[in-house]
C-alpha cells in the first residue's frame, strides 16, 4: 500500500492482484467517503475492449450517493423525491444519535435520483442514504 493515500495504496493493490482463470476482464468498483474509483483490467494478450464511446450503450449518469456519518435514526429536513434539484451544502436532514443530531448535507449541486432511506428509519454509519446526478 501506499504511505502517503491508504485509498491510492488499495488502488495499487487492485492493479497488481492477478485476474482468476478464465476471465478475460474484471471491473471492480469501490466508493468510499464520498469518493469513488473504478479500476478494469484485463489479461495480458486479451484483445482491448471497445472505447466506451464507441459502444452502443448510453453514456453513464455521473452521480454520487450521500452517506450516513453516524448510527442513528435518519430524519429528512423536507419530503425529498426523485427528480428534486440540490444546491451543494443544503441540508438533506439529520441523523439522532444520543440527544445530538448530525446534519447531512447535500455534497454537489445536482439532482436527487433515488431516495434510499425513509424519514425515521435507523441508519448505519456509511449507509447510502440518497443517490444525487450530478451535472
Amino acid at each position: 500500500m501506499s504511505d502517503n493515500d491508504p485509498l491510492l495504496g488499495l488502488v495499487d493493490d487492485l492493479l497488481k492482484m492477478p485476474l482468476p482463470a478464465g476471465l478475460s476482464g474484471a471491473t471492480i468498483e469501490v466508493e468510499a467517503d464520498g469518493f469513488a474509483v473504478a479500476v478494469t483490467r484485463q489479461h495480458e494478450g486479451a484483445a482491448p475492449s471497445a472505447p466506451a464511446a464507441t459502444r452502443d450503450e448510453a453514456p453513464r449518469e455521473k452521480t454520487q450517493r450521500v452517506h450516513a456519518t453516524t448510527v442513528g435514526i435518519f430524519n429528512a429536513s423536507r419530503e425529498w423525491s426523485a427528480g428534486q434539484a440540490v444546491s451543494r451544502g443544503e441540508v438533506l436532514g439529520g441523523i439522532q444519535s444520543l440527544g445530538h443530531v448530525a446534519e447531512i448535507s447535500a455534497p454537489a449541486d445536482g439532482e436527487i435520483r433515488e431516495v434510499l432511506v425513509a424519514g425515521g428509519a435507523p441508519v448505519e454509519y456509511g449507509q447510502a442514504l440518497f443517490v444525487i446526478a450530478i451535472p
